[in-house]
């Protein structure tokens, strides 16, 4: 069966853009790429370099974004209009996989027709490369059909599908609140811009506040990671250990100072995510997955 990846860029410079094309490179056959970015866009370049760019299996459209379901839309219409495949991998350029997404790239015809969604787990890396505040789960591919759609401005929701869901024991990496702190404070602009709650830092407060406060609320939910990042993402994660040594030592501090009732709580907490993810195994269809 053939798998189409879905991509949506917006006009910032996406850091594990270069990572993520690379860990998807044999798990899809097209990647359609909305392109939000202003001309010239930051990600030509890198979509060029890409194997996907390399090999003539790339789709690009460029449209003004109008919020992340209309973004999305557009790729499925993309989809349709060149008979792309029966299935979407479900990415996003801050997202980086390991080897198992290949392996089920190659396994995905074994999905019953009753399944319309393959899941997978995500860590959530948060200012620093050591710490995540959880392993979620995430969709990772979704079977095409025409009359879906994506609905929502922010936290959108794909809809049209009534199948089930099968979830694999497989973890992957986001990123994309490991970067300087203003860029996480402008993306929570954006978003609340888009109708999310959130904690708001005003246009003129983006040049100077205090991470350490703006971050109060999440400091106490980090887990300390202690697995192996993506093989596509290390180069990567160790050029940005460099530029962002202070905002990671900050990081890193406060939460080896935390009180010992939150690092109990939060050893609990490890292990419960663990051993979500993990259980998958006992499925059979997970398994052959």
């Amino acid at each position: 069966m053939r798998i189409a990846a879905h991509l949506i860029l917006g006009a910032r410079e996406e850091p594990f853009l270069a990572a993520m094309l690379e860990s998807i490179g044999s798990s899809a056959h097209l990647l359609i790429v909305n392109d939000n970015a202003p001309d010239p866009s930051p990600h030509s370049a890198t979509l060029s370099a890409s194997r996907f760019g390399r090999e003539g299996r790339v789709i690009v459209e460029r449209t003004e974004f109008r919020g992340f379901a209309d973004a999305r839309n557009v790729c499925l219409r993309l989809h349709a209009e060149n008979d792309a495949g029966d299935w979407v991998a479900f990415v996003d350029a801050d997202e980086v996989h390991g080897a198992r997404v290949a392996r089920t790239a190659r396994r995905i015809d074994r999905v019953p027709a009753a399944f319309d969604f393959v899941d997978g787990y995500t860590w959530h890396f948060f200012a620093s490369f050591d710490y995540y505040t959880s392993i979620e789960r995430r969709m990772m591919f979704f079977r095409f059909a025409r009359g879906l759609r994506w609905e929502g401005a922010v936290h959108e929701q794909l809809r049209g599908h009534e199948g089930r869901r099968v979830a694999l024991p497989y973890v992957y990496a986001h990123y994309g609140h490991t970067l300087a702190p203003r860029r996480h404070a402008e993306k929570a602009r954006q978003y609340s811009a888009l109708g999310a709650p959130g904690n708001v830092l005003r246009e003129e407060q983006l040049d100077d506040f205090d991470v350490a406060r703006y971050y109060a609320p999440v400091y106490p939910r980090l887990l300390r990671f202690s697995g192996k990042h993506p093989a596509a993402a290390r180069a990567t994660v160790e050029r940005l250990r460099g530029e962002l040594v202070i905002e990671h030592r900050r990081t890193h501090d406060i939460v080896e100072a935390q009180e010992m009732p939150t690092k109990i709580r939060n050893a609990a907490r490890k292990l419960n995510y663990e051993m979500r993810w993990r259980s998958r195994i006992v499925d059979p269809l997970a398994r052959a997955l």
